[in-house]
């Protein structure tokens, strides 16, 4: 077996296991198991793909592609809400630790789903498309990454708060060393620290805890900012509260991420988020 065929075998069985997990919900934070009943269904499924390519000219080739074809060639899927994106390379430049050499021709795409059949089955569906649209022909991307998240209960789905389109989204990805610490994580956000963001001006797009994917466990969460000083103004409340500096140094939530990805983004003309 070939090692991309190996990969998409082991990563759609893996969702599948999780899917069934999900479904049954054995393992989830307190205020999601509170909140179950009939409204449970009403999470979402977040597939999160980033197309790696050489250099940023060929990330603005792909990029265009994606916009002008990509976003309604999902929604044939029957993937709603989708959002592409590069990397704000202005506010990207100043970013401590950043991976330049990785992320600077790459582009990401975001979208929602309510059905796991779909996540299970959108390679062949995608594949198919791709034939009919020509939307592989010249491409040039060397790799791709996947990651399947189920959405917070308190945060069910995806959200586009403004489409200012000088809007900045931040997407960030805390790696938890084992799953328990990955789920302790995600209470963190249940309990308090989800909704310390919206107080402190910061609006969600969507929050979600990684089925299958790089990195996991993970929690992978983006906020929207209607510009970049929005951003450092919601981000300066948020640190200097009181309530971030009483949840920060509670040693129940020790250790719930211990690497974390940082990226700033900016969205195509087209892109839905």
């Amino acid at each position: 077996m070939e090692r991309r065929e190996f990969i998409t075998a082991a990563s759609l069985v893996g969702l599948a296991a999780a899917a069934q997990t999900a479904k049954a919900d054995l393992i989830v934070p307190r205020k999601a198991r509170e909140s179950q009943g009939s409204d449970a269904n009403a999470q979402r499924y977040v597939l999160l793909e980033i197309f790696y390519t050489s250099s940023k000219d060929k990330r603005a080739a792909l990029a265009e592609k994606f916009d002008k074809e990509l976003i309604a060639q999902r929604h044939e899927i029957g993937f709603e809400k989708v959002g592409v994106f590069t990397v704000n390379d202005e506010l990207m430049a100043n970013e401590r630790g950043y991976d330049a050499a990785k992320y600077d021709g790459a582009v990401f795409v975001v979208q929602e789903t309510s059905s796991v059949e779909l996540l299970l089955n959108y390679q062949r569906r995608q594949a198919d498309l791709e034939q009919k649209f020509n939307l592989s022909e010249d491409l040039d991307f060397v790799d791709e990454e996947v990651v399947a998240l189920r959405a917070f209960v308190s945060q069910p789905k995806i959200d586009v708060p403004n489409t200012n389109p000088e809007r900045v989204l931040q997407l960030r990805t805390y790696n938890s060393p084992n799953y328990e610490r990955n789920f302790c994580k995600e209470s963190m956000f249940e309990d308090g620290e989800l909704e310390l963001f919206r107080k402190s001006g910061m609006a969600p797009v969507f929050f979600g805890n990684a089925l299958f994917g790089s990195w996991v466990p993970n929690v992978t969460y983006m906020l929207s900012f209607p510009n970049d000083d929005a951003r450092r103004e919601g981000w300066g409340k948020f640190v200097g509260s009181d309530e971030w500096k009483k949840m920060s140094k509670d040693p129940k939530y020790a250790r719930t991420a211990t690497r974390i990805r940082n990226l700033f983004l900016r969205p195509t003309a087209n892109s839905e988020i």
